[in-house]
Order: C-alpha cells, then sequence, then structure tokens
C-alpha cells in the first residue's frame, strides 16, 4: 500500500506536525495501515483510528495530515457500513467519547470540534441506512443464490437418483425375468441349474424391492415408470428434435460404438440433451455439432455452438451445467465448458468407461 509511506513523508518532510511529529507518524501509520484490514475488523478499525485521532487532537492539536484523514474516514465508513447493530452502537459510543476528548482537551477546539462531531454522526447515520441496507441486500442475495445452487444441486441429484433407479431397475426386472422363464423350461435332471436360477431370481426380486424402497422417497411423480431411459443409441432421435425446433445440428460419431454401462449411457445422453437446450435458448442464430468419440477406456463429448448469445450456468428448471457437473462427478470424469475464443460456447466432457 503506497498511502502508508505516503503518509509518513508527509510527516515527516512537512512543518504541520511541529513537536508531535513523532506521535502524529504512529496515528498516520495506524490510520492508513487499517484500510488493509477495514473489512475484516471493521469495529475494531472504527474504534481505534477515531480514537487515536480524537487523542492527538485533543491533547497535541490537528497535525493537517491529508492522508492520514483518508484513512480516518475510511475507518468511520467501517463502522457505519460493514457493523452489525450492536457493535456499531458501541463503536458510537466510543466516537463520542473521542469526539469529547478531541472538544476538551488541552488543545481542543470545543466549537469546532462539536459542529465536526454532530455532521459526522449525522453522515454516519445516514450512510449506514442507505448503503448498509444495499450492502446487506447484497449479502442477502448472496446467499440466496448459494442457497438455490445448493437446492440444484440436491435436486440434480435426486434426478439422477431417479433415473438411474429407473434404468437399474428395468435391467435387473429383465435379469428376473429370463431367470425365471429359463427355470421353467429346465427338466428334472438339471436339478443343479434349476437351483442356481431361483437363487437369481428370489435375489433379484429381492434387489428389485429393496431399490424401490430405497429411491421410492425420492419420486416427486408417482406416474413414473420403469421404462428403460434413454442412451446414446438415441443421439440421432435426439439430434433431429433439435433441427426441428430450429437449431441445425451436426451428429459425429468417432471410434466404434459398443455397449456401455447404462449410467454412462444416460448420463452422456443427458449431457448432450442439456448442452442442445442451452444452445436452443441462448445462442440465437446459430449451429451446433455434437462429436462423440469411443475411448479404448472413455467416452469423449464436445457439444459447441457458434452462437453469439450468452450462456446461462443453469438453465431453468435447476438443470444446466450443475446437471452436467454432477453427472460427470459421478463418474469421476472431467467437464469443461465455457466460451469459445473465436465465439460461441462449448461443453467438453470425458467420462471413463472402466
Amino acid at each position: 500500500m503506497l498511502l502508508t509511506p505516503a503518509a509518513q513523508l508527509e510527516v515527516w518532510l512537512g512543518t504541520s506536525a511541529g513537536s508531535h511529529q513523532i506521535v502524529a507518524a504512529l496515528v498516520a501509520f495506524v490510520a492508513t495501515a487499517s484500510i488493509a484490514v477495514r473489512r475484516r475488523y471493521p469495529t475494531l478499525v472504527g474504534v481505534v483510528v477515531p480514537m487515536l485521532y480524537s487523542i492527538e487532537l485533543g491533547f497535541w492539536g490537528d497535525p493537517q495530515i491529508i492522508l492520514a484523514s483518508v484513512g480516518y474516514f475510511c475507518a468511520l465508513y467501517a463502522l457505519a457500513v460493514w457493523t452489525p447493530p450492536r457493535r456499531f452502537a458501541l463503536g458510537l459510543g466510543f466516537l463520542v467519547a473521542g469526539f469529547f476528548v478531541a472538544s476538551f482537551g488541552p488543545k481542543g477546539s470545543p466549537r469546532n470540534s462539536v459542529v465536526f462531531s454532530a455532521v459526522t454522526l449525522v453522515v454516519m447515520l445516514l450512510v449506514r441506512r442507505v448503503l448498509g441496507d444495499r450492502e446487506r441486500r447484497a449479502q442477502l442475495a448472496e446467499r440466496e443464490r448459494d442457497l438455490a445452487a445448493r437446492e440444484a444441486v440436491v435436486a440434480e441429484r435426486a434426478r439422477i437418483a431417479r433415473e438411474l433407479h429407473d434404468a437399474i431397475a428395468h435391467n435387473v426386472s429383465m435379469m428376473v425375468v429370463q431367470a425365471g422363464a429359463e427355470r421353467r423350461v429346465l427338466d428334472e435332471t438339471t436339478g443343479s441349474t434349476k437351483e442356481v436360477l431361483v437363487t437369481i431370481e428370489r435375489i433379484g426380486r429381492g434387489a428389485l424391492t429393496e431399490m424401490r424402497r430405497l429411491v421410492g422417497m425420492l419420486r416427486s411423480d408417482a406416474t413414473d415408470s420403469l421404462a428403460p431411459q434413454p442412451g446414446l443409441h438415441d443421439l440421432p432421435t435426439l439430434v433431429a428434435q433439435v433441427r426441428e425446433a430450429g437449431l441445425p445440428v451436426e451428429l459425429d460419431v468417432e471410434g466404434d460404438p459398443r455397449e456401455l454401462p447404462v449410467g454412462i449411457e444416460l448420463s452422456a445422453y443427458r449431457i448432450v440433451q442439456e448442452a442442445l437446450t442451452n444452445a436452443l435458448k441462448h445462442a440465437g442464430q446459430a449451429q451446433a455439432r455434437v462429436h462423440v468419440r469411443y475411448g479404448r477406456d472413455s467416452l469423449e463429448l464436445e457439444i459447441v455452438d457458434d452462437g453469439a448469445g450468452a450462456q446461462t450456468p443453469v438453465a431453468s428448471g435447476g438443470h444446466g451445467l450443475v446437471g452436467m457437473r454432477e453427472r460427470v462427478a459421478l463418474y469421476g470424469g472431467r467437464l469443461d465448458a465455457g466460451r469459445r475464443p473465436t465465439g460461441g460456447f462449448a461443453v467438453r466432457v470425458l467420462l471413463p468407461t472402466r
């Protein structure tokens, strides 16, 4: 901070401090150095700096150090705006006591000090009323945004859990049905095989029951079904729907498509769906491209557009990038999303498949 050494130069090279340069230098140092910590310790700074200033005025007189006065008014601002009500009232009490010292000390000037004190108190109360309320509203709005973001994460995790529950439950149901069908067509000579199939069927039915109990509390819609969830094989249909909605989209697939775990298939589909939905809403007149790459141990997604519109980090309904991050984090992947240097928006995702 350049203000502190500049104030010291003003004290030692000027003549206004007179014979109490050491006191003036100390007060100037505290007043200017406290600017750096006034936001963190507003009550301490708002009490100590004015009190030191008042003691100097009452016992040694006004040194007319301009830069020290800057620190003094910054301390008063911190006390007025950034302190809770009780600490502000306490600070005003110390401030009034300091005004009394400055007015009736050996070097004090009662007439000037009383007028200055009254004007200062009125201005501080007005500043606290106007800026303090604005600051508190800003802090409240920030807390509400944080709360909304956390709620969006919780809601998105519940949505992901419901979708995974549906996908896994469908697969387990198919396994149980096939095991039961195979058991019924076996003859009596294959007893051990039938016992294995009976065990598989029993465990599968138990798993389905417990899964429904565990995830049932997350359901917000009682009409949800256990229909198969979409996967990468549904991307051409999704792209066609987005084209019909007005956004030209190209789909490129690199590598050999293969069957992936159902959760990864679902997450990849939802990520592409959300990225295209955001582009459709916010990119304006634009074109988009979806690139899917099947790696040896990974699945890579890239959804880019060349629109000039602003992308919102969270789309309506509590999803958007929040949902993408949650889905990617679920599988230990990586997500990069942001504006492109050449214009438009890009979403790049890497999902491990092993």
